[in-house]
């Protein structure tokens, strides 16, 4: 069971709700903890702004994250072909459906899930179905697993941990994107990152949190940084704190950021690749 230890820093929802947060240490070492979290998490959510839901945003920020999207697709493509072995895929929070999508043209068995109804609407216009619950009876039946960006949305990860164990094959691979706390753009705009993204965000990773939560179903085998992450993020955080010519800004720290991420290796976000242990 994870609990809630000391206080890591006090933020708010820049995003939305401009409502207070705190962020707290938690009993396993290197994750934290969004305190208090909402029983409604859905209208945090409920805006044409979160982008990985709603393609109806046409702002020039918007049409930029849809074109780094499409680039990040090839190269999650690379990765789970990498792995897939002719098997079955799953994508857990699988957004607009995009990946889904792109993976099913190029000949993969991929399927999606994706708890939004909003966000499986959009999909259901670009002609991917997404499933509205977790397949959990589907036992060892998928050879890749993904999550992008979701796994710090959740309200329970170890329990949903344990059921994608279940789902995988015994050769079966769990890919994972989370943000990092530890990153140079996290240490510069501290409660202002977007990384945090409160109370959406529910926890927070660094290496040994991520490590520390799967070590005893999963193996890491793989990890790699998230090279876009950065920019968007630190872009999102500047608009935050309101600093001038805030979009140039973004990007001079995303590249900052992106460069000490090769001496410290603590990239903006990462992708972890885990083998299912027997």
């Amino acid at each position: 069971m994870i609990k809630k230890t000391d206080l890591y820093l006090e933020t708010r929802d820049h995003f939305l709700t401009q409502k207070r947060f705190e962020i707290s240490k938690t009993s396993i070492e290197g994750l934290l903890i969004t305190t208090p979290q909402p029983r409604d998490l859905d209208k945090y959510y409920d805006t044409s702004e979160y982008l990985s839901h709603d393609d109806s945003n046409n702002s020039l920020f918007a049409r930029l994250y849809r074109f780094a999207r499409k680039l990040n697709i090839k190269s999650k493509f690379k990765l789970i072909s990498k792995y897939d072995a002719g098997g079955r895929i799953l994508d857990v929070g699988a957004g607009n459906g995009e990946l889904v999508k792109y993976l099913v043209q190029e000949r993969l068995d991929a399927q999606g899930y994706e708890p939004s109804e909003l966000a499986r609407k959009v999909a259901y216009q670009k002609g991917v179905r997404l499933l509205d619950h977790l397949p959990v009876r589907n036992k060892q039946h998928y050879q890749v697993i993904q999550m992008f960006h979701v796994l710090e949305h959740v309200k329970d990860p170890q329990k949903l941990l344990d059921d994608l164990y279940s789902m995988l094959t015994d050769d079966g691979i769990l890919i994972i994107a989370l943000p990092n706390y530890e990153s140079l753009d996290a240490k510069i705009f501290k409660s202002y990152w977007a990384g945090y993204d409160v109370p959406r965000h529910l926890y927070h990773f660094n290496e040994k949190g991520i490590s520390n939560l799967t070590s005893s179903k999963f193996n890491l085998i793989e990890k790699r940084p998230m090279w876009f992450d950065s920019f968007y993020v630190s872009i999102l955080s500047a608009r935050y704190k309101k600093l001038p010519l805030a979009f140039l800004c973004g990007i001079f720290i995303g590249i900052c950021s992106n460069i000490m991420s090769l001496l410290s290796s603590e990239p903006s976000s990462r992708i972890y690749a885990f083998k299912k242990s027997k």
